[in-house]
Parts: C-alpha cells; sequence; structure tokens
C-alpha cells in the first residue's frame, strides 16, 4: 500500500501551475534529470554531449540549479519540475511528450516516474548513487524504490556500495551495470585551421603563454609577471586576450610604457621575433590561442569581483591552467585539475612569473596537459555507454516507426 498512498497523499494540495519554458521541438526529445544537488555541472555536460552527437534530437534538462555552471546550454532546453503532484506531472510529460528519461542518481519521484513510464518513455537511471536511495521514504517504505526500480529499462550504478543498495530494493543484480561515476568534462572550442596553422608558422616554436579573459584590474600583475619569465626565457611571448578594444588600448599602452614590444591582433598584425606581447580582444577566438599556448593564465580569478571560468575548456585543449584564488563558481573544477597536477594557483604577479617560468618547460606543460587529459576522460566509459544506449534506442524506435 506504500506507493499507493504516495500517490493519493501527493495529489491533495493544489497542483503548482505549469508553465513550459518553450512548446514543445518537433521530433525525438530526451529528458535529462539532475538528482543530486552538487553535480548539476556532470549532468549538464552529459545532456549538451548527446544534444550534439544526435542530429534532430532536442534535450530538456532539468533539476539544475540557475547559478550551477554549465546550466544554460546551446542546443538544451533547461525546465523546471515544480514537485511531484500527480496533475501537475501529467501536463508536464503530457506537454514534453519524451522518447527517453534519463534520470540520475536517486531521490525518485513516483509519479513523475510512473507517469513517464505510461506514456512508453524508455527510462535510463545512470549515477545511481546508496545515497540517492536513503531517504526516509525509502528506508520506511521499501516497496516505493523498488516498484519504480522496476519500471526503469537500463539501471547503473556508480558505486560497488549504490550496487548493493539497488540489489537491496529488488532490482535483480544481472539488471545492474556497475560503471564509473559521472564527471564533468571539457568542451572544445572552434578555431580557423588557417588561423591556427598560419599562427603557429609564425611563431616558429617559440615558447608561448596565454592569458586570457584578463581584467582592466590584472593587466598591470599579467605584464609585470611577463617582465620577470622573460628574465629565463628572453623568446617568450605572451599572448594577452582581453574583453573588448577599450581593455585592449589600455593593455598595449601599458605594455609600451613598460618597454615591451607589442602587436595587436585586431589590426591584424601577426608576431615576429621582436613581439614580446600579442593583444587581443576577440574573446570568442579563444579556441585559437589555447591550440597554439600549452599554458594559460585564467583570468578574473586574481580579482574577487569578476566572473570566473571554466577551467576544463583550457584543459580540454591540452593546457597547463595557471588560476587565482578568486573561482567560487568553478572551485571544485580548479581543486580536481590542481589536485591532479594539472593545474597551478598563484596570487601576485611574482608566483604568476615564477609559475610561467616553471611551467613553459615543454616536459613541464606535457606532463600537465596529460594530467589534466586523464581528469577529463575520468567516467568517459559511463559516458560512452550512456549515449550508446540512447543512440540505439532510438535508432530501433525510428526503425519500428518507418
Amino acid at each position: 500500500m506504500g506507493l499507493a498512498a504516495y500517490r493519493t497523499l501527493s495529489g491533495r494540495k493544489p497542483a503548482p501551475a505549469f508553465a513550459p519554458v518553450a512548446p514543445r521541438p518537433a521530433g525525438e526529445l530526451v529528458w535529462v534529470h539532475a538528482g543530486e544537488a552538487g553535480n548539476g555541472r556532470a549532468v549538464a555536460d552529459l545532456a549538451q554531449r548527446i544534444a550534439t552527437q544526435r542530429d534532430g534530437c532536442t534535450v530538456l534538462l532539468t533539476g539544475v540549479a540557475p547559478d550551477d555552471p554549465g546550466a544554460i546550454l546551446d542546443g538544451v532546453l533547461v525546465d523546471a519540475i515544480a514537485g511531484d503532484h500527480p496533475a501537475l506531472v501529467a501536463q508536464f510529460v503530457t506537454h514534453w511528450a519524451p522518447d527517453i528519461v534519463i534520470w540520475t542518481w536517486g531521490g525518485l519521484m513516483p509519479n513523475v516516474i510512473l507517469a513517464a513510464q505510461a506514456h512508453g518513455a524508455h527510462l535510463i537511471l545512470v549515477d545511481a548513487g546508496h545515497d540517492g536511495f536513503d531517504r526516509r521514504r525509502d528506508r520506511w517504505l521499501p516497496e516505493v524504490p523498488r516498484r519504480l526500480l522496476a519500471q526503469f529499462d537500463v539501471v547503473m550504478a556508480r558505486s560497488r556500495d549504490a550496487f548493493t543498495r539497488l540489489a537491496q530494493l529488488g532490482r535483480p543484480v544481472s539488471e545492474i551495470e556497475l560503471v564509473s561515476p559521472l564527471h564533468p568534462f571539457g568542451h572544445t572550442l572552434p578555431a580557423s585551421d588557417t588561423d591556427v596553422s598560419d599562427v603557429g608558422e609564425a611563431l616558429h616554436g617559440r615558447p608561448t603563454w596565454l592569458a586570457a579573459h584578463v581584467d582592466m584590474g590584472e593587466i598591470p600583475i599579467v605584464l609585470a609577471a611577463h617582465r620577470q619569465a622573460l628574465k629565463a626565457s628572453h623568446r617568450l611571448l605572451l599572448i594577452l586576450l582581453v574583453a573588448d578594444m577599450v581593455s585592449a588600448k589600455a593593455a598595449r599602452d601599458i605594455a609600451t610604457q613598460r618597454g615591451l614590444n607589442v602587436a595587436c591582433w585586431a589590426d591584424g598584425a601577426y608576431p615576429d621575433d621582436h613581439t614580446q606581447v600579442l593583444v587581443a580582444d576577440a574573446v570568442d577566438e579563444l579556441g585559437l590561442w589555447l591550440r597554439v599556448a600549452p599554458v594559460a593564465f585564467v583570468g578574473g580569478s586574481l580579482a574577487s569581483q569578476t566572473a570566473d571560468h571554466d577551467p576544463y575548456t583550457f584543459a580540454a585543449h591540452g593546457t597547463a591552467v595557471i588560476y587565482g584564488p578568486y573561482v567560487p563558481t568553478h572551485a571544485p573544477a580548479y581543486k580536481r585539475l590542481l589536485d591532479a597536477g594539472a593545474a597551478r594557483i598563484v596570487n601576485d604577479a611574482s608566483s604568476l612569473g615564477l609559475a610561467v617560468t616553471q611551467m613553459i618547460a615543454p616536459d613541464r606543460a606535457a606532463q600537465m596537459a596529460m594530467a589534466g587529459w586523464d581528469v577529463l576522460t575520468e567516467g568517459a566509459d559511463s559516458l560512452d555507454r550512456i549515449i550508446g544506449r540512447v543512440q540505439s534506442h532510438l535508432d530501433a524506435r525510428a526503425g519500428v516507426m518507418s
């Protein structure tokens, strides 16, 4: 009677208003739900990977807080489901009509799961954690998670403890897959092959480092660090990427006043053997600079009032990462890279200059790049398995419908 009682009680209060963020697009739709607080980035990355690998497929993402890193993604609809009221759930599922529901971690919402199953959705539980099935309701009404687990076509546990917990709740062990946990990963940015080739030819193998997203207050710090690093490597080139033309002019003026030879990318200038600083102001060309610089300082991190930037994007290009202490949004990502030896934290111009001097050595940069790649590919087997299940089911469904 546990599940029946829950469904009755959950419908006693008035249903919250349902207002979808958009009409339901035509074609296939995969709904991905982030059940675990604090892991929205990994789930958002999964959603985006599905969207980019399946042409014509819309991905709906729920359960991600608005301030989570990666919450707003290209090609992914982000919506919210305000509770498990049966009337609200019915409207939600009817509106979105998902072909597949990918539920992560646990914290299963009974009315949602049953409504999606009744609608004909293929249900996949991934990254299941033992703590996702250890709430008061799960302990005192074990029939509820047991009944809900039976609705899933695929169940993937992220640990041995989770595997055991799911088996205790009645999922046959032969129907539980033990895979590595989901982790966030980085996305590579576009770049013109011609620009990459031309810049690479102009550099002639010169040691190069990048300071990206640098704000006005950090420009003097970065230039001071570069002057310090030049003492150890006189051919060293700094690519200084700022947000706009005003900042670019300020960077050029400050560098010139400090006796540095400057070229401006916006003027069509390529660095020559005498160029010590190349100033760029096209933030959308970050992918180009990450492809030519083995070491990068992530700007905004030395100032407490500016937004911090995603270090996984830097590491995804094989770039060793340097950052300052102010990274509130992406702190877990920086810590993972730091702990793996793929990143280094600095506090001022002196420590930044020292970091560049040490990290620009080819063997050190390569070692840190490999460490970053290991971080980004952790959990790749789980991701590939989930994507494979999605593709196989949608292919089979399309074949039946045709």
